[in-house]
């Protein structure tokens, strides 16, 4: 689905509105009039005909008194032959571009907070009513309708993007009402339903009213969920990770809050987020973690989800390293770890995990003896990380594993002992430890049988049938439909990740576990008994897209204690 998901623009069409989006907001802040990497020109009053204010960098200044210190930038697409694609309209924030603008919107946040009613939603109208006909009328003319509009903005042009929206179907014709409107930051969220509000949830303007109204939480931490919002994402700055920085309340009237407030800050984190190989796991409530820490503070604070000034948070947690030396701490949940370039740490405390290396040398730091885990390698590139309770961490470009040894003194004190990841097993000094023992496929259709207790069976690619007549064996199919025998004791465990096809599984018994890690569309908490269908003596499973058949087993005997989805 994806976290910015927008009238269901989902995959490459959802991010490519927020790049747009995020493009047009900081083009507000600084103006150049040159066309933007992305494509955007500056529209010009002239070719508006427009008659009002303008600066000198093309910045349309409000109307009305009262509202003249408020700034909108008009931006056109164009095709190659000159054609007129879209429209921005691209809302400036508090800061303008004099001293005097400044003040103006500091002015215009505290009328919209404790103001006369009807202030921000009224503002876009107030401020730009004509321009605002003079663009719809000059979108008009080349053929292009409310669809073809993008609106955003950041902090105070948050606010506009939101009383835009608000207006949109009773004025102006009613062209605006269905452009694209995406803020960030934004104090206030539209009832209208058609906004999508970006922001960090330890961001504290962002949602500090309550739709347009101030009320007393608008002064403490307001992680009230929204409809319209993105509810759980974290600007994990050094305020955020500081236990003596948050002894001052979350707040407004809190300076150091406002770390998270910046809209480079916004930048720099949510662009990773929207670049990331797990962006389509997520959607519009997921906790996201984003690291924007001080390279020298990255060396000696982990980044996790310490869950400060906010609502509890549930389901899988996602966290985002920089394309510096980062790290990475999961919990005892699901986590979804990246640490991009860098040589990245990462540590997690149990759960069903995935953790993306990226470039660098990378280090998976168990915290415990090597002999609490299982490691196998599944001859593609990744190793799975099985603890003691039956928890797997499934694993990427990792070079190298750290476990804790006992020591001196009995085992008293522990060592750290470094293992390098080798095709063989991990190697310290001179000791190797060879993976556990495990069949892997290929790209190809493969039949593979469990020759041992404890065995993996990986088919990779392709139609694969494993077997297996031992115990306690772990089927991954991989990519393709495949069909899969058991006939052993013990637990079996059968694992799916990504988009793993069409899978048949014969003799799966109620100790068994069914584990889905990283499918799209089935996260934590999704409900598997909506989603179960009968058909004669068998049962199909749908998850996500894509589908587990159990044959001989009936929809009443499945319990969910057996089925984990993260």
């Amino acid at each position: 689905m994806g976290v910015f998901d927008y009238r269901n623009f989902k995959g490459e069409t959802g991010k490519a509105l927020y790049a747009d989006a995020l493009a047009l907001t900081l083009y507000a802040y600084a103006p150049t009039g040159e066309a933007l990497a992305s494509g955007w020109k500056s529209i010009s009053a002239g070719q508006l005909g427009y008659q009002g204010t303008v600066g000198p960098q093309g910045t349309f200044f409000g109307e009305k008194d009262g509202f003249t210190t408020a700034e909108v930038e008009v931006l056109g697409r164009y095709d190659e032959a000159g054609k007129l694609l879209s429209v921005g309209i691209a809302f400036r924030g508090t800061g303008g571009l004099g001293f005097s603008d400044t003040l103006g919107d500091i002015k215009n946040n505290l009328l919209a907070a404790v103001g006369p009613a009807g202030y921000a939603s009224d503002y876009s109208k107030n401020a730009f009513d004509k321009l605002f006909t003079s663009v719809a009328q000059f979108a008009k003319a080349q053929g292009l309708s409310g669809q073809d509009v993008l609106v955003s903005g950041h902090s105070l042009g948050g606010l506009g993007v939101n009383s835009l929206a608000e207006l949109s179907g009773a004025n102006w014709g009613g062209f605006y009402a269905d452009a694209q409107y995406v803020a960030f930051a934004s104090p206030t969220q539209s009832a209208a339903g058609n906004v999508l509000n970006i922001g960090y949830e330890n961001d504290p303007v962002f949602r500090v009213l309550d739709g347009t109204t101030f009320n007393a939480s608008s002064l403490g931490a307001h992680d009230k969920p929204q409809a319209s919002a993105t509810n759980n994402i974290v600007n994990f700055n050094e305020h955020y990770a500081s236990t003596l920085e948050n002894l001052l309340p979350q707040s407004i009237l809190n300076p150091l809050s406002w770390k998270a407030h910046g809209s480079e800050g916004y930048a720099a984190g949510l662009n990773r987020v929207v670049d990331s190989a797990f962006y389509d796991l997520t959607s519009k409530d997921s906790t996201l973690i984003v690291s924007t820490l001080s390279e020298s503070s990255r060396g000696s604070t982990w980044v996790e989800d310490l869950n400060r000034n906010a609502e509890p948070h549930k389901g899988s947690t996602f966290i985002f390293g920089t394309d510096g030396n980062d790290l990475l701490k999961g919990g005892s949940g699901n986590d979804f770890i990246e640490g991009r370039d860098g040589n990245d740490t990462f540590r997690d405390s149990g759960g069903y995990n995935i953790l993306l290396g990226g470039k660098g040398h990378n280090v998976f730091d168990l915290q415990q003896p090597l002999s609490t885990f299982s490691v196998v390698n599944d001859g593609d590139g990744s190793l799975y990380v099985r603890d003691a309770y039956g928890g797997i961490s499934m694993t990427r470009d990792i070079g190298a594993i750290i476990t804790k040894e006992p020591g001196f003194l009995w085992g008293l004190f522990k060592n750290d002992v470094t293992h390098s990841v080798t095709d063989q097993g991990l190697l310290a000094g001179d000791q190797l430890t060879h993976y556990n023992h495990s069949l892997n496929g290929d790209a190809y259709g493969n039949a593979l049988v469990a020759s041992v207790n404890g065995d993996w069976l990986f088919g990779h690619g392709g139609n694969d049938v494993l077997r297996s007549d031992k115990s306690d064996v772990t089927f991954v199919g991989g990519a393709g439909d495949d069909v899969m025998y058991s006939s052993g004791g013990g637990t079996n465990t059968f694992l799916f990740s990504g988009a793993f096809g069409f899978d048949t599984i014969h003799g799966y018994q109620g100790s068994d576990k069914l584990v889905f890690m990283g499918v799209a569309g089935a996260g934590q908490g999704y409900d598997y008994s909506q989603h179960l269908t009968q058909s004669g003596q068998d049962t199909l499973l749908s998850v996500g897209d894509y589908a587990v058949k159990l044959v001989g087993v009936g929809a009443d005997s499945l319990s969910g204690a057996g089925i984990v989805f993260a």
